[in-house]
């Protein structure tokens, strides 16, 4: 009988390093975007591919001259992101160097910021799978979720007026709190002047494309992972 020999974690990685040579950009709002890969918790095949070309297509696009990160998931990026003016970093667990230990919903400032953004943050503000021992389901409350509770206080309290505030969160995880909120259209109580939402699909292990969905159909479809993967882009104007 033939011995199947499994191929070693590096030479996998060799592999998918040439493929997705084949497979440089994505699409976003009709921009060539090249994918992005590094060491650190993205190897190619999580939304850290997407999300982080896309945070920096947009600090391309708009002014930022004092910025706030919600969640420190950048720092660990520095090569790719450190040409700010000022910036400021609120993660509530994360320990690094000039990083806030607060929760977003605890955090106070007498300075208001231009440019917010957040990469798949919110999401975990609810029960998170079963993995948050201190999740209390909301009653009675404007929002359904605290991720949306929290999103709404951060264009309230922490946004000047005409800034931006972009996050992005998954679609169909066990931690589904936000995306009852997305399905009920909580967003549309946002105190935010402007808003659009993007959804972006996994294709496959090496591809995301952007697709033309609106919140109702995706909340007719409602995905799961592991069977689809969706990220869901908010770019709010207050």
């Amino acid at each position: 009988m033939m011995k199947v020999i499994m191929p070693s974690m590096r030479l996998t990685r060799i592999l998918v390093t040439i493929k997705m040579k084949y497979l440089d950009f994505f699409e976003f709002q009709s921009t060539k975007i090249p994918y992005f890969f590094h060491s650190y918790n993205n190897f190619g095949i999580t939304p850290r591919c997407i999300e982080i070309p896309i945070i920096k297509y947009y600090l391309s696009k708009f002014s930022h001259d004092n910025v706030l990160e919600i969640g420190n998931v950048t720092k660990h990026y520095y090569a790719d992101f450190k040409k700010f003016n000022k910036k400021d970093t609120v993660d509530k667990y994360e320990s690094a160097y000039d990083v806030i230990n607060v929760d977003i919903k605890d955090f106070k400032t007498d300075k208001k910021y231009d440019f917010i953004y957040s990469i798949s943050t919110f999401e975990h503000m609810d029960s998170d799978g079963g993995h948050n021992p201190d999740y209390i389901p909301m009653k009675n409350e404007k929002f359904s979720s605290y991720a949306f509770t929290h999103i709404n206080k951060v264009l309230n309290d922490l946004l000047v007026d005409g800034g931006k505030f972009i996050l992005t969160f998954p679609i169909g995880q066990d931690n589904c709190e936000i995306d009852n909120s997305l399905y009920k259209k909580e967003h549309t109580k946002f105190q935010a002047k402007n808003m659009k939402i993007y959804f972006i699909k996994k294709i496959n292990d090496l591809s995301w494309k952007q697709v033309n969905l609106s919140v109702d159909q995706l909340a007719k479809e409602k995905p799961k992972i592991p069977h689809e993967t969706y990220l869901c882009v908010m770019e709010l104007t207050k």
